[in-house]
């Protein structure tokens, strides 16, 4: 199958924007994909970095390394994301790391910026897809600091689930899942032992499996209501974009409908 643009890619799912009329003269639309290896450094905390990513596939995490060796994984980002990892004056604040074989849009800042001020439907869409993520940011915290161990690892593993059925690689039954326990560890502020326990408690109250790089949902519904989960937060709620731009919502590809 041909790489796609960028273009081509936010037409898609988990997207689904229409584009044509002026944005002809936003060459990054054209732009394709770069792959990246397991373990590769996308963005390194302290660089200075202006680009914005879009993930085209794979697995990836976004991490704030601490002096004292911890690490917190803020999110691990999936198809259909965008990140923006701009730099402060002392550099990135995080790193952006592959975690499977991952291919990103690289988008450089300041052409990214003339576009949204030249086509505003351009602005309206990435302006959707970037509340979406800080949607995702405030369910995490709320994770972290209200939700118990059991509860928040498995809304976690439900937000995982939604998040790649929007994109075509996860079913009712389950997924694929690059993440190991260490990792679980640093998304959820636990320790890797805590993490251990839970999943075996998920296991054998029969809601959850989660072996050997594979998720499967043994009962979803009672996993849900245990967790409190309302996939309502992960919807692309796409504006209405003005004719003059060419950048409107295609009906029947917002996440409502392809989110199982």
């Amino acid at each position: 199958m041909a790489e796609q643009t960028l273009r081509q890619f936010l037409q898609s799912a988990p997207i689904g924007s229409a584009f044509g009329g002026d944005d002809g003269d936003v060459d990054f639309l054209d732009t394709l994909p770069r792959f990246y290896s397991p373990s590769a450094v996308i963005s390194r905390q302290g660089d200075t970095n202006s680009r914005i990513f879009i993930v085209a596939s794979g697995w990836a995490s976004i991490a704030r390394h601490l002096p004292n060796g911890n690490r917190q994984i803020i999110d691990t980002p999936l198809k259909g994301d965008v990140l923006g990892m701009p730099s402060s004056d002392g550099g990135s604040i995080n790193s952006l790391v592959a975690v499977s074989e991952v291919s990103v849009f690289e988008v450089p800042g300041l052409p990214f910026a003339k576009a949204l001020d030249h086509h505003p439907a351009l602005g309206a869409l990435f302006a959707s897809m970037i509340a979406r993520q800080h949607s995702i940011a405030a369910e995490r915290l709320t994770s972290v600091c209200r939700r118990s161990a059991l509860e928040r690892t498995a809304h976690f593993l439900l937000e995982l689930g939604e998040r790649l059925s929007a994109g075509g690689t996860s079913t009712q039954l389950g997924y694929d899942c690059p993440l190991t326990q260490h990792d679980l560890a640093d998304v959820l502020g636990l320790t890797q032992i805590h993490v251990n326990r839970t999943l075996r408690e998920l296991r054998e109250r029969e809601m959850v499996s989660f072996r050997s790089g594979s998720v499967e949902f043994i009962n979803r519904q009672k996993m849900t209501r245990l967790a409190g989960f309302d996939k309502g937060y992960l919807q692309y709620n796409l504006l209405n974009a003005p004719k003059k731009s060419g950048i409107q919502k295609l009906p029947h590809t917002s996440t409502r409908q392809t989110i199982l």
